[in-house]
Formats: C-alpha cells, sequence, structure tokens
C-alpha cells in the first residue's frame, strides 16, 4: 500500500474480480449483480481514490474473475483529519459469486510501515448490505458513516495512547491474539514475537503502540517459527480478505477490551 491513487489498469492486475460485468453462473436467481466497478466511480465523484486492491484466491478455476475482493480508498482532499499517526480510510469488501454480501468498514493506514488497518470500534455503524439491495446509495451512506464517526475512533485511539502497559501485560496481550489466527496450542511462534520492534519509534510500551506492532507482525507474518511436526517455518503475510478483515477487526476489539481492563 501507498499513498499513490490506483489506475484501473493497477487495479485489474491486482483484483481482477473487480470487473466483473455478471455474477457467477450458481448464484441464487434473487441474487442482485452490484458492479464493484460502479461502486469505484460512485466513490470517486464522493472524493474517495483508491489506494489498495486485493483479491481472494479462488479454490475453484470456474470461480476466478468472481472473487472476493477488498479495496481501499482514501481522501486527499485534507477534509479528513489525522486519526494519531494514520489517515483514514473507507474499506469496501465484494465479490460476484455469492461468498459475501457487500462491506463498508472504517480502516486507518499508517504510513510509516505501509500497514493498513480495520476497525471494529464500537462507534462505527458497520454497512452490510445482501446482494438485494440498492448498492449505490448504501455505499455512500457508509462513507458518511464512517467520517462520522472519525473523531470516535480518533478519541480511542488518544485512550490507547495513554495507557501504558507493563511487560506482563504487554505479553498476555500478544499471547490472546495467537489465538485469533492460530488454535489454541498450535501457535508456531512465541507471544513475544508479536512485539518484535521494527522502528525506532515503536519501542513505547503505550496500548495503541503495542496494538500496532501486534498487528503488522501479525498481518504481515516474517517471524521464524516452527510447526507442528517440528519443522522450521517462516510465517506468511495474511493474503485472504476473510482472514485480514476478521483478525484486523478481533485485534481491536480485543485492545478495547485491554482498555476496559485497564479502566479505560
Amino acid at each position: 500500500m501507498s499513498m499513490q491513487v490506483l489506475t484501473l489498469e493497477q487495479i485489474q492486475k491486482k483484483a481482477p474480480s473487480v470487473f466483473a460485468t455478471q455474477a457467477h453462473g450458481r448464484v441464487s436467481h434473487r441474487y442482485q449483480f452490484i458492479s464493484t466497478l460502479d461502486l469505484i466511480e460512485v466513490l470517486d465523484r464522493e472524493g474517495w481514490r483508491p489506494v489498495h486492491a486485493e483479491e481472494s484466491r479462488a479454490r475453484v478455476s470456474d470461480r476466478l474473475g468472481f472473487s472476493k475482493h477488498l479495496l481501499r480508498f482514501r481522501r486527499f482532499d485534507r477534509t479528513l483529519p489525522m486519526v494519531g499517526d494514520c489517515y483514514p480510510e473507507a474499506v469496501l469488501v465484494n465479490s460476484h459469486d455469492g461468498s459475501c454480501c457487500y462491506q463498508i468498514h472504517a480502516g486507518l493506514f499508517r504510513l510509516v510501515c505501509s500497514n493498513g488497518m480495520v476497525v471494529a470500534d464500537s462507534n462505527v455503524q458497520q454497512v452490510r448490505r445482501r446482494h438485494t439491495d440498492a448498492a449505490l446509495d448504501n455505499v455512500i451512506e457508509g462513507t458518511y458513516e464512517i467520517v462520522a464517526a472519525l473523531p470516535a475512533i480518533a478519541d480511542r485511539v488518544e485512550t490507547f495512547r495513554r495507557i501504558d502497559l507493563q511487560p506482563a501485560e504487554q505479553e498476555a496481550l500478544a499471547e490472546a491474539a495467537l489465538g485469533l489466527r492460530w488454535d489454541a496450542g498450535k501457535a508456531p511462534i512465541a507471544p513475544d514475537q508479536l512485539l518484535q520492534v521494527r522502528r525506532a519509534e515503536d519501542r513505547r510500551a503505550d496500548l495503541w503502540t503495542t496494538y500496532q506492532r501486534i498487528q503488522e507482525n501479525m498481518l504481515k507474518g516474517g517471524q521464524p517459527g516452527i510447526g507442528g511436526t517440528g519443522r522450521r517455518l517462516t510465517t506468511q503475510a495474511v493474503r485472504s480478505v476473510d482472514g485480514n478483515v476478521k483478525i484486523n477487526q478481533a485485534l481491536w476489539r480485543l485492545t478495547e477490551r485491554t482498555a476496559e481492563l485497564k479502566g479505560a
């Protein structure tokens, strides 16, 4: 991810399913095709530009070109305030094979590590619509709700920043986070590996910085570990759309719960 707006040609290389012109042939007769390309055009008119695109690998060959995809959008007109050290984003998830409803989430992007987060804040009403609803109006509604929630998200980030964690508390959060990606007792790495510091400014022990370290290390991978058979391995980045969104949101909720336990 970067600060550059993606062209349609770049999006097509990264997520060709965006350009489907009809639904997969096996969807229900009640399924209403919602073109992601049309949604991009609507968001563009509202000032949101695509900066990231990805799609899940199709497990069955006939699903190629219809699979679940994710796009991140950002405004470049300086009308939205920064949230801490992050840029606010709108995260769109859609598919053309009936595997999911279309969704709009609030996102945050940290430039220093090119890392995208998906917020699961209680102040943000996520927009999820089945493929039987009027899509274009709803996607605009979703971006308005994200913009309206930004002050509350910024307040939550500042709350996280003010909470200092002891080493044991950081490790407890990291241990709980392992369970968001791996089954109990089957994680190939230790909790402290999720706390690895990748840059000097991430040495702080506050909850926000701890959350960012855990999120980056878990989603990007790269940690040496031991698999179930005792074989040495290196953790891989989370590449599925579902995994990206679910882990991101679950980690945000876990961080909120930690703040509550600290009395915030």
